[in-house]
């Protein structure tokens, strides 16, 4: 177990972003940004499609910690589990939202997810929020709105906007507890642990909502679960190593970046239209976010040069 300030500390992270943190960040949302239009064609519900995930999931961490030498424990379990369980909920009120709603919908409610980060960041770890993060969050999030509302025709619907509102708030939760516990933990024993947590909190709701069917029938559900956990799963991997290199404001606006992911995605996999004003809305929101990813490498490189 990698040791560090204790958990839930206001220490500030130790960076503002090194190049390998911001790159794992970059990666992860992309991979968020995709796996939205994988989970959208899985043809299995969104609950069952998570408990499945999960349990896969955690097996497949078990194996990697075991294989590097660690060893789970109750300590683990005790650090990760208010970010396992917002993981869970997370992943079965977002999975049965892209179920009932558009991808675009659910995208542009997640996008709002570091209004509310920037909202904690200096309380919970000291975390000065930059004025060029406030604005290239702005900015970004208006191109993204541009890109993706332009774009829909159809297809919402008011329940599965709702449950994406609630997984909003639970990815919010589960960014802010995922910073804290890697404070302490290290990144594959975090994400054995918030898994195993998460699999636990979902896995009751669908056997209730879907009985049976939650236990792979066919080994086409096996390896449609087997792609979310390579996809998306790894994402969060990434996501969750990065939070040890980056700081959670920086962290958090880069998700920005899932949106414009996944409607290219949609373009290239599901053969959407893409219209020019969607062009001009995603070169927006990543010009924002390559100006805001500059500034903190300007910051980083002036607190360098102080140090020497």
């Amino acid at each position: 177990m990698t040791v560090a300030p204790e958990a839930g500390s206001t220490t500030a992270s130790p960076t503002h972003g090194s190049p390998l943190g911001i790159t794992a960040a970059i990666a992860s949302v992309t991979v968020f940004g995709l796996g939205n239009v994988l989970i959208k064609r899985v043809p299995l519900t969104g609950l069952v499609l998570a408990t499945d995930r999960l349990w896969l999931g955690a097996a497949l961490y078990l194996g990697v910690v075991l294989a590097r030498g660690g060893r789970p424990s109750i300590a683990m379990l005790r650090l990760s589990w208010r970010g396992g369980a917002a993981y869970g909920l997370h992943l079965a009120l977002g999975f049965t939202a892209l179920k009932l709603t558009r991808v675009s919908d659910m995208t542009i409610i997640l996008a709002l997810q570091p209004a509310l980060v920037m909202l904690l960041a200096h309380r919970l770890f000291g975390e000065r929020v930059h004025r060029s993060a406030v604005i290239g969050t702005a900015v970004a999030f208006g191109g993204v709105a541009i890109a993706l509302s332009s774009g829909t025709s159809g297809g919402g619907s008011l329940v599965g906007d709702a449950l994406a509102v609630g997984a909003l708030f639970a990815w919010t939760a589960y960014f802010i507890w995922s910073k804290q516990a890697r404070q302490v933990l290290g990144a594959f024993e975090y994400q054995l642990a918030a898994t195993l947590v998460a699999a636990v909190v979902v896995t009751p709701l669908a056997l209730a909502v879907d009985g049976t069917a939650v236990i792979p029938h066919r080994w086409e559900d096996v390896g449609w679960a087997a792609l979310v956990v390579l996809g998306p799963g790894t994402g969060h991997l990434l996501l969750n190593w990065a939070h040890a290199h980056v700081e959670i404001t920086l962290a958090s606006m880069l998700t920005l970046g899932a949106p414009i992911a996944a409607a290219i995605g949609a373009a290239v996999f599901l053969g959407e239209p893409v219209l020019a004003v969607q062009v001009v809305g995603m070169a927006v929101a990543l010009a924002a976010l390559a100006w805001v990813v500059a500034a903190s490498g300007r910051r980083v490189a002036a607190l360098a040069a102080a140090d020497v």
